[in-house]
């Protein structure tokens, strides 16, 4: 895997990126309150500006309120998963193949904590030059409905940032919890016909487009 320009941050099975800017950085998805620490020591070394959340999970949200205040950061999210993020519990979850049993039962203590609550200062559109604030050309939102009906990723070059939008546990898979199964199949076909250089996900390692376990995320044969 080519990691060159990539600045990845992982706790657990949680990972964060960060995108430089020549005005200031974005950070992607904050991890959860536990690795609250590890994770700040980490972004010291960067001068946020911009905090993009993937969607509204407390895994991907649980710092968002206290990197905004330390940072100064404004925080972009989309509408539909403002509620969301007050309670993790309002949606129901569909578990694909046997991960997402797996999942699911490990995710459960995640969905009944909760989030400090903040304010979105930018509400995701498809298409959205999210870099614009950094000085960042070539930056979107893409939307990535499935997992959650507000997820969204960063197309960045030709590299996608892709949440939860697929997952790599084991291998890069359809999302093993969804809120639409429907749409995140529809998702997936789209990042399909976009043929990334590199998918980079929420949970799990890196792929280049194109590798072989690349292509096992497309295989959607379990819904």
């Amino acid at each position: 895997m080519n990691y060159a320009g990539v600045n990845m941050i992982t706790c657990g099975s949680e990972n964060c990126y960060v995108i430089r800017g020549r005005d200031g950085d974005i950070l992607i998805d904050t991890g959860s309150s536990r690795y609250r620490e590890e994770i700040g020591v980490w972004l010291d070394n960067y001068n946020i500006k911009l905090i993009f959340l993937t969607h509204g999970h407390n895994d991907h949200i649980g710092n968002a309120a206290f990197f905004a205040k330390r940072f100064g950061a404004d925080i972009a999210m989309s509408a539909y998963d403002i509620a969301l993020a007050r309670n993790n519990k309002i949606h129901k979850l569909y578990r694909t193949g046997a991960r997402g049993f797996v999942i699911m039962a490990a995710s459960k203590m995640t969905f009944l904590s909760k989030s400090e609550s903040f304010e979105t200062n930018i509400f995701l559109e498809d298409g959205l030059p999210i870099g614009d604030i950094c000085g960042i050309e070539d930056c979107t939102a893409v939307r990535l409905e499935g997992h959650t009906k507000g997820s969204f990723g960063i197309l960045h070059g030709n590299d996608l940032y892709v949440g939860d939008a697929a997952m790599n546990f084991v291998s890069p898979s359809f999302p093993a919890i969804c809120e639409s199964p429907r749409a995140a199949r529809e998702t997936l076909n789209f990042i399909r016909q976009l043929m990334p250089d590199r998918v980079f996900f929420g949970h799990g390692s890196p792929v280049m487009g194109g590798s072989p376990e690349y292509n096992k995320m497309f295989d959607m044969t379990i819904f």
